[in-house]
C-alpha cells in the first residue's frame, strides 16, 4: 500500500513460494495421529509449501486410490481401517515423505451398553415365559444363512425363523411386548403393532390365513447375551427388524418396511396409519425433486433393489453388491437449504424407529457433514407416493433407503409400498462386512 496526502492505493498481489534449497517440497504440518469409532469420519491433513505439489496418501506404505488431497478423510471408519498412514509431497524437483500417523479405531457398541443389557433382561423374561419347546425353537445358533431368513411374503410362502405371535399365549405376548416395547422406540413400537394390524386387515378382507397378526415371528438369532453377539429378529409379512446386540455396528438393519392397505385403516375398532411418517416424508421430498433434473433417473424399478429378494425369497448373500449401482441421482449438497431438510426427514422416518442410544449413534453417522456431502438422492416416474411404479432412493456412506410404489396384491385396484432401510457397514450387526 502507498499512500500519501490526498489518499493511497494498493498493488495487485504477489505471491512467495517456499522451498527447500534444492526445490524440494517443505511439510510446514505434520498429519497427526487421529482416533475415531467405528461408523464415525477420520480426516488427516497436510500443510506443505513449494512449487506445483502434487500428494499421494498411504497406508502402510501402499498408495490409497484417490487419496491425492491436502487432507484424505475415511468415512464412515470401519475397523479394518486402522493401521498407519503418511503422505508423499512430490513436485519436478522430488519428493518428502511426512512422518507416520496412526488410526485407531474403537467400536461403538461396548460390553456396557445401556441398551444391550435392558434388551438381555426384558428378552430373558420372556424366554422363561416359553415351554421347553418354544424355547427351543425361538433360539437359533448364530450364522448369517439363518440371520438372512426373512422376506417380504407372507410366512405361509416364506418360513420364518422362532415362535409366531399366533402359538403364544397372552400372558407371553405381554412378556413379548415388553421386550419390544425396550428394543425400539414408542414409534418403532406403534409401527410392529399398526403393521400386524395391517396384515389382521388383510385377512378380513380377501386375503384369508396367510395373513394376519399370528404370521409374525420372534427369533434370538444366537444366545441372548450381554457381552456376546446376538440378533432379536422380529419378521413377518410387511415388517422385519433385525436389532443387533453386542455386534460391532449399533444397528438393525437390513429393515424392512411395507404396508397394504397403503394409508389409514380401521382395524377392530382402532384406527392404524403404519406408514405416515415414511409415506409423507417421501411425498413431501418427491415433489421438491421434480424441481432437480439430476435427481431423476435414467431407468425404471419395478421394486426395491436390495430386499429379500435372495434365492428362495429370503434375503440375498452379503455383502450386496451396491458397486454395480451407477446412477445415483442428485448429490445431497446440490439440493437448497429447504430440500436438505426434507431428505433429512426422510431419513429419520426410518432411524426414528429405534431406541434412543441406536437412533443417536445412526443419526450421528448418515447426518454428519462428510456423510451428506457423499450422500445422493433420486427419484423415478413422477414424483409421488400415489402412482405403480414410482420409486424413491437416499443412498449415502453407509445409508440405503429405498422407497417403492407397488401394484396391491389383496386390493389389486390400489397400491401399496415396499420400502429398505440398509446400512452397507452394519447389517446384521457388522457381520456382513
Amino acid at each position: 500500500m502507498v499512500s500519501n496526502s490526498a489518499g493511497s492505493v494498493t498493488s495487485s498481489a504477489a505471491t512467495l513460494t517456499v522451498s527447500s534449497a534444492d526445490g524440494l517440497p517443505v511439510i510446514s504440518t505434520q498429519p497427526t495421529s487421529i482416533s475415531a469409532a467405528v461408523g464415525g469420519d477420520a480426516t488427516f491433513t497436510v500443510v506443505a509449501t513449494g512449487n506445483s505439489l502434487t500428494y499421494q496418501w498411504r497406508k502402510s506404505g501402499v498408495a490409497i486410490s484417490g487419496a491425492t488431497g491436502t487432507s484424505y478423510t475415511i468415512s464412515p471408519v470401519a475397523a479394518t481401517d486402522a493401521g498407519s498412514f503418511d503422505v508423499v509431497v512430490t513436485n519436478s524437483a522430488g519428493s518428502v515423505t511426512s512422518s507416520t500417523v496412526t488410526l485407531t479405531v474403537s467400536s461403538t457398541t461396548t460390553a456396557d451398553s445401556a441398551l444391550s443389557a435392558s434388551v438381555y433382561t426384558a428378552a430373558m423374561t420372556f424366554y422363561n415365559t416359553l415351554s421347553t419347546t418354544q424355547q427351543s425353537t425361538i433360539v437359533k445358533t448364530w450364522d448369517l444363512a439363518t440371520a438372512r431368513k426373512w422376506s417380504n411374503l407372507p410366512a405361509a410362502m416364506v418360513a420364518r425363523n422362532g415362535v409366531s405371535w399366533g402359538a403364544l399365549s397372552t400372558a407371553q405376548q405381554t412378556a413379548a411386548t415388553s421386550m419390544i416395547s425396550t428394543a425400539l422406540s414408542s414409534t418403532g413400537v406403534t409401527l410392529w403393532q399398526g403393521l400386524q394390524a395391517a396384515d389382521d386387515y388383510l385377512n378380513a378382507n380377501g386375503g384369508g390365513s396367510s395373513y394376519g397378526n399370528g404370521n409374525y415371528y420372534i427369533a434370538f438369532v444366537g444366545s441372548p447375551s450381554t457381552t456376546g453377539f446376538w440378533m432379536l429378529q422380529l419378521t413377518g409379512h410387511h415388517l422385519t427388524y433385525n436389532i443387533a446386540l453386542n455386534g460391532t455396528y449399533k444397528s438393525p438393519t437390513p429393515l424392512f418396511l411395507g404396508v397394504e392397505p397403503k394409508g389409514s385403516f380401521t382395524q377392530s375398532s382402532v384406527t392404524y396409519d403404519p406408514m405416515l411418517a415414511q409415506r409423507t416424508a417421501f411425498s413431501n421430498l418427491g415433489a421438491a425433486l421434480l424441481s432437480y433434473s439430476g435427481a431423476k433417473l435414467s431407468g425404471t424399478y419395478a421394486d426395491i433393489l436390495f430386499g429379500a429378494n435372495g434365492s428362495g425369497s429370503i434375503d440375498g448373500t452379503c455383502p450386496r453388491s451396491y458397486s454395480t449401482v451407477t446412477d445415483h441421482g442428485l448429490l445431497y449438497t446440490s439440493l437448497s437449504t429447504t430440500d436438505q431438510a426434507l431428505v433429512q426427514t426422510a431419513i429419520k422416518a426410518y432411524v426414528a424407529t429405534q431406541a434412543t442410544e441406536y437412533n443417536d449413534d445412526l443419526l450421528s453417522a448418515y447426518l454428519s457433514s462428510t456423510a451428506l456431502a457423499s450422500t445422493y438422492v433420486a427419484y423415478t416416474g413422477t414424483g409421488t407416493v400415489t402412482a405403480n411404479g414410482n420409486y424413491f432412493r437416499i443412498e449415502g456412506p453407509r445409508l440405503w433407503i429405498e422407497f417403492s410404489v407397488q401394484k396391491g396384491v389383496i386390493f389389486s385396484s390400489d397400491i401399496h409400498y415396499h420400502t429398505i432401510w440398509r446400512d452397507k457397514y452394519g447389517d446384521y450387526g457388522g457381520k456382513c462386512l
